[in-house]
């Protein structure tokens, strides 16, 4: 199981929005409204990297209220020697 978290940048006026949407895909574990640098993270799941790349440019990143978006893959132990 391969993990990500996604940091978002929202247009004014669209976090509610996006929120509503990105948590009925299907991959997305958790999605978050939070205070600093970025709006909004959001956790995804997914048996490889290659279907979490796909989760992010197919679905999420096209999902109406985005400014700026990342994926972040969470580095495993077995990568880490």
């Amino acid at each position: 199981m391969e993990v990500g978290y996604i940091l978002l940048n929202l247009k004014p006026g669209m976090k509610r929005d996006f929120l509503t949407n990105v948590r009925t895909v299907e991959g997305v574990k958790e999605a978050q409204l939070v205070i600093g640098p970025f709006d909004a993270v959001v956790r995804v799941e997914g048996q490889t990297i290659e279907e979490l790349e796909r989760l992010y440019f197919n679905k999420i990143d096209k999902i109406p209220g985005i400014a700026e978006s990342r994926l972040h893959i969470v580095a495993c132990a077995r990568s880490i020697k």
